[in-house]
C-alpha cells in the first residue's frame, strides 16, 4: 500500500449498511460508486483521486458499494466468484483513508432505481455530493445509465472526474483479468495487478493426517467465504499468518490423486519450521509463487521425493526474493 495513502491511527472509517442509518449530510462530499472487487491497482487509482479531492476540499470521502454482486440478484444461478470478501475490501479502504463506506445489499430497491432517482435521492438529497469520481468503465442506475456524461447533462452542479484505466504490461487492470490469471495459477502476475498478494482465509480443520506420516504435516484450510475464487490446482509458495505470526510454506490445491480417489478439492499448507497444534485456528494463506501442477505419482516414495524437491524449490525461491524461510 502506498505510504502516502496510509490513514492516521486516530481516524476511523464510518460504515453504513442501510441508507436509513445515515443522517442527511450538512456538508458537501466526494463519492465514487462501484463493486471494487479485489481493490486492485485500477481501483486504488480511483480511490486515491477521491481521497485527494477530499483533502483538497476538506470534505468527507465516500465509497458506495454493494455487499452482493448485481449479477447474483439478476441471476440466482450465477456462479459469480469474488476476489475479496467484504471484510477484506472494507479493511483496505479504511487503511488507505476513506472516511465513509456505504455497503448496501443490491436488492429489488436498488435494481429499480433509475440513474435520475439514484442521483436525486442518494447522491444529492442524502449525501450532498459535489464531486463524483468515475473509473474508466464505471456506471450506476438502471441499464448503467449513470455516467460522467449523464451527470454533466442532468446534474451540472456535481463536478465529475474520470480516472483512466491502469495499464500494466500492456494489459488493462481489471477484476476479470485477475480472475483469469488466478484460474491459470499465475499468482505472480496477479500480485502485480492487485498490488498485494492474493489470499484465502479460513479455519484449520482436521484431515486424514497422511502428511504427518510422511514428514510433511499440513494445515487443511476450510475457506470462510464459499464465493471466493480458489486459484488453479497446483503447488504454491505461500506466506501464512496464524495467531498473529507469519510463517512461510507451500500450499497444495487439488484432489491429492496419489493418496485418494476422491474428487473433493482440498487446500493443504505445509509450514516450514513449524510444529504446533493449530486445529480450529484461523489461517490466512497469501499466494506468492506457483511451483508446479498437481501430479499423480506411482508410489508414496515418489510423492515424498517430489515434496522434498518442492520444499527445496520453495526455499530457493524465497531466498531469491530475499525472504528467509
Amino acid at each position: 500500500m502506498p505510504n502516502q495513502l496510509k490513514r492516521s491511527i486516530e481516524k476511523t472509517m464510518r460504515l453504513y449498511h442501510n441508507l436509513s442509518q445515515i443522517d442527511i449530510f450538512s456538508t458537501p462530499s466526494v463519492i465514487t460508486v462501484g463493486m471494487f472487487d479485489g481493490v486492485h491497482l485500477g481501483h486504488l487509482s480511483v480511490l486515491t483521486k477521491v481521497i485527494e479531492i477530499s483533502k483538497r476540499q476538506n470534505i468527507p470521502s465516500i465509497v458506495l458499494t454493494f455487499t452482493n454482486h448485481p449479477s447474483l440478484y439478476f441471476n440466482k444461478e450465477s456462479n459469480y466468484l469474488s476476489l475479496s470478501t467484504f471484510q477484506e475490501k472494507a479493511q483496505i479502504m479504511e487503511d488507505i483513508g476513506i472516511d465513509i463506506l456505504i455497503a448496501l445489499p443490491f436488492d429489488q430497491f436498488m435494481a429499480s432505481l433509475t440513474a435520475h432517482q439514484f442521483a436525486n435521492s442518494i447522491l444529492i438529497a442524502l449525501l450532498q455530493v459535489k464531486h463524483i469520481v468515475f473509473g474508466y468503465d464505471n456506471h450506476f442506475g438502471q441499464n448503467r445509465e449513470g455516467s460522467e456524461e449523464f451527470i454533466h447533462v442532468n446534474f451540472p452542479q456535481i463536478e465529475t472526474y474520470r480516472v483512466k484505466e491502469t495499464i500494466i504490461a500492456n494489459e488493462v487492470v481489471s477484476s476479470s483479468l485477475i480472475k483469469q490469471y488466478l484460474l491459470l495459477g499465475r499468482v505472480n502476475q496477479v500480485t502485480k495487478l492487485l498490488g498485494h498478494l492474493y489470499n484465502l482465509t479460513g479455519l484449520v480443520i482436521k484431515g486424514d493426517q497422511l502428511g504427518s506420516t510422511i514428514g510433511f504435516p499440513t494445515a487443511n484450510l476450510q475457506v470462510n467465504e464459499a464465493s471466493k475464487l480458489i486459484p488453479a490446482k497446483g503447488v504454491y509458495v505461500t506466506r501464512n499468518t496464524i495467531m498473529g505470526k507469519m510463517y512461510y510454506g507451500m500450499t497444495n490445491i487439488g484432489v491429492r490423486p496419489t493418496v485418494s480417489n476422491s474428487l473433493e478439492q482440498r487446500i493443504e499448507t505445509h509450514l516450514f519450521d513449524f510444529d504446533m497444534d493449530i486445529y480450529g485456528e484461523e489461517i490466512r494463506v497469501d499466494f506468492i509463487h506457483w511451483l508446479r501442477n498437481e501430479i499423480k505419482y506411482d508410489s508414496f516414495s515418489a510423492l515424498v521425493e517430489q515434496l522434498e524437491k518442492d520444499r527445496k524449490d520453495a526455499t530457493t525461491y524465497l531466498t531469491q526474493i530475499h525472504v528467509a524461510s
